[in-house]
């Protein structure tokens, strides 16, 4: 029996329909849609495939690991192949007009003093950009360090606004900053780690799907 078919056997015979695991996993019915019909070119990146179907065989009991090495063996991704392309270099040819050499030397000078002008502007506006700014106390901004050990899905907002939304494969790590509050929304609170300003967040335990406030 192919992937598709045994995951949407098991979650017939749980009773669930395919919203319920949509609303257990936050993966679009679109793509559960897509796995069971084994039509992963629909979905449009292979780590999204594995978390997709990491998470959908959790919520259903199935082993996910087993599934994925039955999906890896009869999916096998081709990677392009790389072509090297060779770029003939010419001679470039030199051919100075002698007459225009004159002319190039006052265009150089006039160039050169426009430069000096134009640097000690920018200075003085430097000097006082900085006066201003020391008055000014810089705004903290909180380090927010996101760490992986398996396919995990995340939503980040900076207050209200989206600032981040996908897969995050294993072992990869990802800092943001910002001055506001930040909202998270994880699948597979397993597979990550949180830290924020260097101190480690504790998640909720026993949860596929978790959402935390920072700070």
């Amino acid at each position: 029996m192919d992937i598709g078919s045994k995951l949407k056997e098991k979650r017939q015979d749980l009773g669930l329909s395919v919203e319920d695991v949509s609303a257990r996993t936050l993966i679009n019915t679109r793509y559960l849609q897509a796995i069971e019909e084994n039509k992963f070119s629909e979905i449009p990146a292979e780590a999204m495939t594995l978390g997709f179907i990491r998470n959908y065989s959790i919520v259903l009991g199935l082993n996910p690991d087993e599934i994925i090495s039955e999906y890896k063996k009869s999916n096998l991704v081709q990677f392009p192949k790389i072509t090297t392309v060779r770029i003939k270099s010419s001679p470039v040819k030199k051919n100075i007009n002698i007459k225009i050499v004159p002319i190039l030397i006052t265009a150089g000078g006039i160039l050169l003093i426009f430069g000096l002008i134009k640097l000690t502007s920018n200075i003085i506006k430097s000097n006082k950009v900085s006066e201003t700014t020391s008055e000014n106390p810089a705004i903290k901004k909180n380090h927010l360090e996101i760490q992986t050990t398996d396919n995990v899905w995340i939503r980040i907002k900076e207050g209200e606004n989206p600032i981040f939304e996908g897969i995050i494969p294993p072992n990869t790590i990802k800092t943001f900053e910002s001055a506001e509050q930040f909202s998270l929304r994880i699948g597979n609170l397993s597979g990550i780690a949180v830290t924020l300003n260097g101190t480690p967040v504790e998640l909720p335990n026993g949860k596929l799907v978790g959402e935390i406030k920072l700070p």
